[in-house]
């Protein structure tokens, strides 16, 4: 009897034992995976037509930022977003190009967050996060190659002046000295403060005539497109920061990010550069002497003159 409802048991556990299904191939079990990354989303590939970096994207919210602001400038003002010049193997983005009755602007927007300090002349600059110092191109001098080629391409006039702006977001503090660079959200005050001590130089039929220009030079194949992204995840993978791109600004000599970090938090002595830890001594000396001749030394007052104060 036992053995009897033993086999029924087993006969009925063996029947409603579930089919496993089949295991997926490699290529689809990769495709499924391949979009769940930090660096890759399956909307951005499906929108786009290829994989984009997380920094891409993050430089795509930048200049669409900025666009919000751009839509408020007059109408006379035409703008044209994410061009693609190429020639001899060279290829150049530009976030925007307005083209006004007063001239052209060319602007590039930037995305960053930290600490950012720099000078015109300097081919780097340096972007302090928290405990992380790095460098990255002067963005200035890449902007005046991009108007150089700009010229060429669309055989514009030297009469018509061109202006460069380099724009940065809220989420940075800006430490740069210069009138070609803004945040974000000043850059259209400054475009229309600009505009109104400019006289016009363009007429409406010109400013049409120069928007086919720039437009027929815009590569807008998808492959070049492609290409031109994956070239510049290369160069960032090639040329990431390491040591020996942070030096001293007097005798450029190889600093590391403690003692670059140890500059750029204390303003006051070195203001806003970076010293080796032989001149970091000798600006401190400076900064002690200084403050000694206008009263704020480390002598303290004569107990004469504090007898008469209180007399």
């Amino acid at each position: 009897m036992t053995r009897g409802i033993a086999l029924f048991f087993w006969n009925r556990k063996k029947a409603t034992k579930k089919i496993s299904p089949e295991p997926e191939a490699a290529q689809e079990v990769w495709q499924r995976k391949k979009y769940r990354t930090n660096y890759y989303t399956y909307n951005s590939a499906k929108e786009r037509g290829s994989l984009r970096s997380k920094k891409q994207r993050k430089h795509e919210i930048g200049e669409y930022k900025l666009e919000v602001g751009l839509a408020h400038l007059p109408r006379c003002f035409r703008r044209l977003s994410n061009l693609l010049l190429g020639t001899k193997g060279r290829f150049h983005q530009i976030d925007h190009v307005l083209i006004s009755p007063y001239g052209i602007f060319l602007l590039e927007a930037n995305n960053l967050s930290g600490l950012i300090v720099g000078e015109e002349t300097e081919s780097k600059w340096y972007q302090a996060i928290t405990w992380r110092v790095k460098t990255f191109p002067n963005p200035i001098m890449e902007n005046q190659v991009r108007v150089q080629m700009l010229q060429e391409l669309a055989g514009l006039d030297q009469t018509i002046p061109v202006f460069s702006y380099v724009t940065f977001n809220r989420s940075c503090s800006l430490k740069v000295f210069s009138g070609m660079v803004f945040y974000d959200i000043d850059l259209p005050a400054s475009i229309m403060q600009l505009a109104q001590n400019q006289p016009a130089v363009l007429s409406d039929e010109e400013i049409l005539e120069l928007v086919e220009r720039i437009e027929k030079i815009n590569l807008t194949d998808l492959g070049l497109r492609n290409e031109y992204a994956a070239r510049q995840r290369r160069e960032r993978m090639q040329y990431r920061p390491k040591y020996g791109d942070i030096r001293c600004s007097i005798c450029q000599k190889a600093v590391n990010e403690r003692m670059a970090r140890y500059c750029l938090n204390r303003p006051e002595k070195f203001a806003w550069k970076i010293y080796c830890e032989k001149h970091q001594r000798e600006m401190t000396r400076v900064v002690r002497r200084e403050g000694g001749r206008e009263g704020h030394g480390p002598y303290p007052e004569s107990t004469d003159s504090k007898k008469e104060s209180m007399d």
